[in-house]
């Protein structure tokens, strides 16, 4: 497994003329983790529904992490320049020492 740092970011939008446009993004937390990716029976499910750039990066749960579960779709991660998406946290039964965040690169 490769280690490295990554920036969790949080988007930010302005209701402007009915429209929401989106502000520069602002920076949620920063964290080292450890990357890994999909196997098995996780891979192929990803293939079907065309996931092949899913990345799975494994942080310490902290209070930050966990304000994410609910507004999902609020937060991308960025890792060695390149921009993910995030589409699953995993808690892994709870346990309270680390999270799986599961994302897909942007093209």
């Amino acid at each position: 497994m490769a280690s490295g740092r990554v920036r969790i970011y949080r988007r930010r939008f302005i209701t402007e003329g009915g429209r929401n446009e989106e502000q520069e993004p602002e920076l949620h937390h920063e964290a080292w983790c450890e990357i890994s990716s999909l196997y098995g029976q996780e891979l192929y499910k990803a293939l079907e529904i065309r996931l092949e750039n899913t990345i799975v990066f494994e942080v310490r749960y902290c209070q930050k992490i966990r304000e994410m579960q609910q507004h999902l779709k609020e937060f991308f991660l960025q890792y060695q320049g390149e921009r993910y998406d995030i589409f699953a946290i995993d808690f892994r039964r709870n346990e309270r020492q680390y999270v799986q965040l599961k994302a897909n690169r942007t093209d």
